[in-house]
């Protein structure tokens, strides 16, 4: 290896651990996890596990290749179906993860000459397909109409004529907070801009059969694109997006990243298909129940203010979080501690992600565990 290189590399190592921003990845769980998505544990779910299993005795456990190559796959297909009669809208198209999901579909909309209005603290996902896309790129404020109708007006006038796509999480994925989509439709009409919505952790918690907060305020229409994710609350894994139908046939043909990119295994297909299933029956409107009870039994003891599974604890400093995460870890809780880039700096935190599979007594045992931090 070069010096040079190993230089380099070492430097950022004594950078990153003077700011206390090092990382690793865990060897052993603590026990009890609110550090996860799985906010249904449908991934544990037996009926969700028995189609995965059927589908690799069916298929293989590979995904073969990029789909215009490997030919047609049954559970891909069942899956797009279900999810598009899911989401409301004429079509769907599955991705390998949630990640490569934006980095396929915005450059494919937009590109040098337009502008992608992006919440300023969204996920690296979304910035980073702003990015690829050549588009210029105007944050804006989550949840301040002034700040989204500053940057619909400076993008309008800086380049008339050229498309502006609005880009928004419905369900913060660090802050925890639900967006004002109503406002922010509104302001996206009036500009005539687009929209892509970003529900990965929002789908299956929220809504009519769990479809999420744009279906919970009744403005699927008003919304171009829904996105997704398969490694939440659908407990398996890849991402999604759903559209008309002359939306996702234009991605299908210009998205890279579904392009040129292996095609999600068909097990992990057939479990979220499964999962969904059970998403939209009765079984599915019981484990909602069951989180929102548990988020109810947070609120009622911490300090807690947003009303979802996400429940973020700002301590500010990188070593107050960490010194804070292993005390947890000691008593056998497992809680992420989300430090900057991931966050602002100032903001370290702990985000203690709520499930359905918590029972009330792992509930009060997580409160207790807070209330006896001793860094708050």
């Amino acid at each position: 290896m070069s010096a040079s290189l190993t230089a380099r590399t070492e430097e950022k190592y004594s950078f990153r651990m003077a700011k206390g921003t090092q990382r690793s990845l865990p060897v052993a769980a603590a026990g009890l996890s609110f550090a996860d998505n799985d906010y249904l544990g449908l991934s544990r779910h037996p009926c969700v596990m028995e189609a995965a299993i059927r589908s690799i005795r069916e298929a293989g456990t590979g995904a073969r290749a990029a789909r215009h190559l490997a030919g047609p796959c049954p559970e891909h297909s069942r899956l797009e179906q279900s999810l598009a009669s899911w989401k409301r809208t004429e079509g769907a198209l599955v991705f390998a993860s949630g990640y490569q999901t934006p980095l396929g579909v915005i450059p494919s909309l937009i590109g040098p000459g337009d502008t992608v209005l992006l919440e300023k603290n969204a996920h690296a996902c979304l910035f980073d397909g702003a990015r690829l896309s050549g588009a210029r790129l105007r944050l804006f404020k989550r949840n301040d109409p002034e700040s989204l109708a500053e940057g619909l007006t400076f993008s309008q006038k800086i380049s008339p004529g050229a498309k502006i796509l609005i880009v928004a999480e419905t369900l913060h994925s660090m802050d925890g907070d639900f967006l004002d989509l109503t406002t922010l439709v509104s302001l996206k009409n009036s500009f005539g801009a687009w929209l892509l919505l970003d529900e990965a952790h929002a789908n299956g918690i929220i809504g009519p059969a769990g479809a999420g907060w744009a279906a919970e305020q009744n403005l699927e229409e008003s919304v171009d694109i829904q996105m997704g994710t398969l490694g939440k609350a659908l407990g398996s894994s890849g991402g999604f997006v759903a559209a008309r139908a002359s939306v996702i046939d234009h991605l299908l043909n210009e998205a890279r990243t579904f392009l040129f990119g292996t095609a999600p295994a068909p097990a992990a297909m057939a479990a979220a298909g499964e999962a969904l299933a059970i998403l939209r029956q009765g079984e599915g409107q019981r484990l909602r129940e069951t989180l929102q009870n548990n988020i109810r039994l947070f609120s009622r003891n911490t300090t807690a203010t947003t009303h979802g599974p996400i429940q973020p604890l700002i301590l500010k400093t990188n070593k107050v979080v960490l010194a804070a995460r292993d005390f947890l870890r000691s008593l056998g809780i497992d809680v992420a501690a989300i430090r900057p880039p991931t966050v602002p700096t100032g903001t370290a935190r702990l985000r203690i992600s709520l499930s359905a599979r918590h029972s009330s007594g792992d509930m009060r045992r997580l409160t207790e565990a807070l209330a006896r931090l001793p860094v708050t």
